[in-house]
């Protein structure tokens, strides 16, 4: 390494810093098995989904051996597809991603929301399900940890309520929450005033059985009913309040948001409904929405970057515009490659009256594994030194052949 690098008056940055919560893991929530919705790969979609209370929730299939082989999951089942409500489990089932006891609690916050599933189970390293993880559990946590209380508190923001009559069909409401993405839909009177809630969930029981009506294999598909073919037909000109839930969870939308949050986790529903001084909705607020600020704890790679400052041949403005180049192109980096430390200094070449005409600049990359990268230019200007020397790294970055997790790898 060049001597000037490990000079006085270098300029030390940290690119990122970590957030509360970091220090989480999954082993901390551990809930035992006996928790779970368990069903055998010999059920069918209709019998297991009737087990179920939550479009979030989901069933653990095992085989006879007493072997984990995936789950079913509601959100997938019925309103991300449309399988008969007889098929096999088998045939449905998902297997789900990696959680082991050091999965950080981010990660797993991850995990609930790519797969909408809410109880995930957690692996031993022979891949045999030791316990699962309850989004339920790790909330609870939070009411206890205020620092990560406030954090999260500040990271939420509630959504605008997605709405509609309480004299609404079935049908109807069903449609909206295929078409607005949405796990519910806030129902109103007359004044748009809260009445209540009906969610993907409670939509479940309307369609998980057969009717009476339903008996020939033409009225759903070719290989047995339909959740929604035959069976639609029949349940979607019901009414919705035979399905939908009354005693919902509301708060006034003045209220703080760490009020807000503790008050959701401490409800037995899943969202909670803020509402203006005429009981009017005017933002919803769900578990997903906490799981999202969970996942946004995920500590962004701490990057120190040591930059020697310049004499005072570099202007400030131009001494600015290279520290916050290397900031950028850290940020950048970080994303393809563990990186511990980037360092960025220059010798100037003078002429017989002292005046700087090139600039010898020297950037280094230490990655958390593997080769340092090491450019050296000269340049007449400091920060076109600096442009130049961050090309020269990155092409010997992807001759290198190394990402982001192979660093990782490499340096366990």
């Amino acid at each position: 390494m060049p001597n000037f690098l490990k000079t006085p008056n270098n300029h030390i940055i940290h690119i990122a810093d970590l957030k509360d919560g970091d220090h989480y893991v999954a082993a901390t929530f551990l809930s035992s098995l006996d928790t779970i919705i368990r069903g055998d790969v010999e059920k069918t979609l209709g019998s297991a989904l009737s087990l179920v209370d939550s479009s979030h929730s989901a069933v653990f299939i095992f085989n006879n051996e007493n072997k984990f082989q995936g789950m079913i999951s509601p959100y997938r089942t019925i309103y991300s597809n449309n399988y008969p409500y007889t098929t096999k489990a088998v045939a449905i089932m998902f297997r789900p991603p990696n959680i082991t006891k050091e999965t950080p609690i981010y990660e797993v916050a991850e995990h609930m929301i790519s797969t909408k599933v809410y109880t995930l189970p957690v692996f031993d390293d022979q891949g045999e399900p030791v316990g699962v993880i309850h989004a339920k559990v790790i909330l609870q946590t939070i009411l206890t940890d205020h620092g990560l209380l406030s954090s999260i508190s500040k990271l939420i923001d509630p959504n605008d309520p997605i709405t509609s009559p309480i004299n609404s069909l079935v049908g109807e409401v069903y449609q909206k929450l295929k078409k607005e993405g949405v796990s519910r839909i806030v129902l109103v009177d007359d004044e748009s005033k809260l009445v209540g809630i009906v969610s993907r969930g409670d939509l479940i029981k309307a369609f998980i059985k057969p009717t009476p009506k339903t008996r020939f294999a033409s009225e759903g598909t070719a290989t047995g009913y339909n959740s929604f073919a035959g069976e639609k037909k029949f349940r979607k000109d019901e009414p919705v309040r035979k399905y939908y839930t009354a005693l919902v969870g509301s708060l006034s939308e003045s209220s703080p948001r760490d009020k807000v949050v503790s008050t959701l986790i401490s409800s037995p529903h899943n969202s909670l409904v803020l509402v203006d001084k005429n009981n009017k909705p005017s933002g919803v607020l769900s578990i997903h929405d906490l799981l999202e600020a969970i996942a946004r704890l995920r500590p962004k790679e701490d990057i120190l970057l040591i930059i020697k400052k310049p004499s005072d041949s570099v202007t400030d403005k131009e001494w600015e515009s290279a520290r916050e180049y290397l900031i950028r192109f850290g940020r950048k980096l970080k994303k393809r490659m563990v990186i511990n430390k980037i360092e960025a200094a220059s010798e100037e070449s003078k002429n017989a009256n002292g005046q700087t005409i090139e600039f010898n600049t020297t950037v280094i990359v230490t990655p958390a594994a593997g080769k340092t990268f090491v450019a050296v230019t000269k340049q007449r200007g400091f920060l076109d030194g600096i442009k130049e020397a961050i090309v020269l790294i990155e092409k010997q970055r992807r001759r290198s052949g190394l990402s982001k997790e192979e660093t990782r790898k490499t340096q366990s």
